[in-house]
């Protein structure tokens, strides 16, 4: 299985994810915010997809979606927003690196998009 960092700067949205992942079996570790989640993945090789909220404060998702592939360009990235207009105007740009999963997801909506992109 694989190396899971999950990043919300909702204590408890971060702790259900963190719950599905690891009893679907992966190892999961968890930042409440871009600045936290870079310092992980500079430390940890072994991430190999970052689970983020887009909306943030201080670092949102596609800053630190950026920031993720500048420094590791293979890993992979799922993004979640309970905002999908704003989710929609950055992807118009090309921002995004990789799919929006719309909140609220189902554990098993969020299991597909990670199966998807691990594949």
């Amino acid at each position: 299985m694989a190396t899971i960092l999950v990043v919300d700067d909702e204590p408890d949205v971060r702790e259900l994810v963190a719950a599905v992942l690891t009893e679907a079996g992966h190892a999961v570790l968890t930042a409440q915010d871009g600045a936290e989640a870079i310092e992980l993945i500079d430390r940890t090789p072994a991430i190999e997809l970052v689970f983020t909220d887009l909306v943030m404060p201080r670092m949102d998702g596609i800053e630190l979606g950026d920031m993720a592939r500048a420094r590791r360009p293979n890993i992979k990235i799922l993004y979640t927003t309970g905002y999908m207009d704003f989710a929609r105007s950055k992807n118009g740009n090309g921002a995004v690196h990789g799919p929006i999963l719309a909140k609220p997801y189902r554990p098993s909506q969020l299991m597909a998009e990670i199966k998807t992109l691990l594949a």
